[in-house]
Order: C-alpha cells, then structure tokens, then sequence
C-alpha cells in the first residue's frame, strides 16, 4: 500500500541521500503540450528542510524542466531503490530556478555545492539550482524496479562543457536551451525568449487566419472557374 505525508521524515533523508540516480517530472500549464521526464545523478541534490530540497542543474540538449518550472512551477522528484528493500518516494512540489550571478543562487552554491563544483572547468557544466518546497511526500514499495549494480558516474558531460569557449557554450545555450518543445520560453540568460514569444504570437495569429484565407482563395478560385465557364 501506497502512504503519503506532509514532510520528510529523518528516516527519507538517510535514504534519499544514499540514491545514486533521481528522476525529474514537470508539464506545461493546462492539459496540452507534453510531459517530461528527467534522469539525474552527478549527487546534485541536496537536502535543507524536511519540506524543502534543491537540485543542481546542468547544461543540457534541452530546457523542458526550466520552461515548465518558470510557466507554472509544478515538479515531481521520483527516487527507487536499485539495491536493498525495495523503495519508491515521489516528493511532489513547486520549484524556483536561480541562475549563476543571482544572489539566491549564489549563497545556495557556496553551502551545498561549492566544494565539488567550485573548479571554472566543472562548474561550466553548472546550467541553475532548482529549488523545491515539498507540499507531499509520496512512498511505495518498489517491488517491480529490478536490482542495479552501480558502476560510476558518466563524466562525458562535463568534459563537454569543460573544452567549450563561452562563446560556444553562449551559442549552444540560445540554439537549445531558448523554448521547450512545446515552444515555452526558458527565460535563461542569454536567450532571447522575448523574441521566441512575439514568434509564438505571430505563429497563433498565422494559424487564426488560415481558415479565412483558405476560404478566401476557395471562393476566388471559384470565381475565376465560373467567368471563365461563360466565356466558353
């Protein structure tokens, strides 16, 4: 049977923080547009309260979690355990983004992350930290996820980001990290959102006129056909 609760318990924090690899859930506003999901580890999250987590976020080939998180502030954090007694925990809240330069970022860095991530090489890779209020506390067994070995962590990513220029790391971010897929703004630094939104704006008032337009030309086209009938 599934139990749910209003905060962490001593007893989640001890576990949550032995888990090798989370998973980050977040959706547009509304019921259109497409939910998305993300797999996390490099230890990037941290523990405050017991209604209150931050994450640290990388670079990506994508900004569905911080389009969502900056429209409407819903996520869902999932863990399970791949070893010992079966577990799953979904902590479900609303997240804030800070980005480097911003003071709440700032000061979240130096205490949590600071230590590991402080090298200009590595801390490249560091994209914003997410940070959660926790409204419920979800657990489950688990029973269904298989045992897992862990091995290491990947760090292709941010060997990546370590070689790149700003200049490039600039022009990857406003390529792929602009809109979601479903065209909402990031709002991340270095983006031109303002842009992206008189394009969205454009684009509805485009599709608006489509079916007047077509009309239009349906009934000209017609037109032409009977002139052209009586000439006949």
């Amino acid at each position: 049977m599934g139990s749910f609760r209003d905060a962490l318990t001593e007893s989640d924090k001890e576990w949550i923080s032995k888990q090798k690899v989370y998973f980050v859930a977040t959706s547009p506003q509304g019921s259109g547009g497409h939910v998305n999901t993300s797999p996390k580890g490099y230890d990037s999250l941290r523990i405050l309260n017991s209604n209150r987590i931050v994450l640290l976020d990388g670079r990506g080939s994508g900004c569905e979690t911080i389009s969502h998180l900056r429209e409407n502030g819903r996520i869902t954090i999932m863990l399970c355990a791949f070893e010992g007694a079966p577990r799953i925990m979904r902590l479900f809240g609303r997240g804030v983004v800070y980005e480097p330069g911003q003071p709440k970022f700032d000061g979240l860095f130096e205490e949590h992350f600071a230590s590991e991530w402080r090298d200009p090489d590595r801390f490249k890779f560091v994209r914003s930290i997410i940070d959660v209020e926790l409204e419920l506390v979800g657990q489950s067994c688990g029973f269904a996820v298989p045992f897992m070995d862990y091995k290491d962590e990947r760090i292709t990513l941010v060997n990546h980001h370590r070689g790149k220029t700003d200049e490039a790391r600039a022009r990857s971010r406003s390529k792929d990290n602009t809109v979601s897929i479903d065209g909402i703004p990031s709002f991340l630094e270095g983006t031109d959102s303002g842009l992206v939104q008189a394009k969205r704006r454009a684009s509805s008032a485009m599709h608006a006129m489509v079916p007047w337009v077509g009309g239009a030309a349906l009934g000209a086209a017609l037109a032409v056909a009977a002139v052209r009938s009586g000439l006949k």
